[in-house]
């Protein structure tokens, strides 16, 4: 089973560009795995987000290199799942999804991640900055829609309840891969 790994269909990107509002840019996307990374978003009991802007590019490099420093310690955080962060315009924002929140709490809570906290202010990184951490209240299942028949499991299931065939996991690992991206 390939996974499709595209844009929208280029009649779906018209009409979304058509709606008031919305705006479509393009960005860079950066994501990052953690320990436990073969969970799927349903595993998330804890929501991080960071959102950002500059004004002073020599601070901004200054900012991005301490933040480096900060991913190299959350590939081997205990709870970490993954994060996303993209930039839309000035717009810096972040997504981090952990296991449970003392986990998230732990980390924040890690000396080195204290002093960039303390080093942001000093510095003056940001023009604005918001952090917002968010326990998951009511988690639900990943659906998982068997290609085979008309089943729809629950994750995390190997296989279709119905028919038999099998549901890799594309956070798992159970044998499922990325088909190529179409440019």
């Amino acid at each position: 089973m390939d996974l499709v790994t595209a844009a929208p269909p280029e009649e779906a990107i018209a009409a979304m560009a058509a709606i008031d509002g919305l705006n479509m840019v393009p960005i860079t996307l950066n994501t990052q795995t953690g320990p436990e990374r073969q969970l799927g978003p349903e595993s998330a009991g804890a929501i991080l987000i960071l959102q950002g802007t500059f004004i002073d590019e020599e601070r901004f490099a200054e900012f991005w290199m301490h933040v480096a420093d900060l991913m190299q310690l959350l590939a081997d955080a205990p709870g970490f799942i993954r994060r996303y962060n993209f930039a839309e315009g000035p717009h810096y924002t972040l997504i981090a999804l952990w296991r449970s929140i003392e986990e998230a709490h732990g980390f924040f809570s890690r000396p080195e991640h204290q002093a960039a906290m303390r080093t942001s202010f000093e510095r003056r990184w940001n023009y604005t900055h918001f952090a917002g951490l968010w326990e998951a209240a009511s988690p639900r299942p990943r659906l998982f829609f068997c290609q085979t028949c008309e089943g729809v499991m629950p994750s995390p299931e190997p296989s279709c309840t119905g028919c038999g065939a099998d549901l890799p996991d594309p956070f798992g690992g159970r044998d499922v891969r990325a088909a190529p991206v179409i440019s």
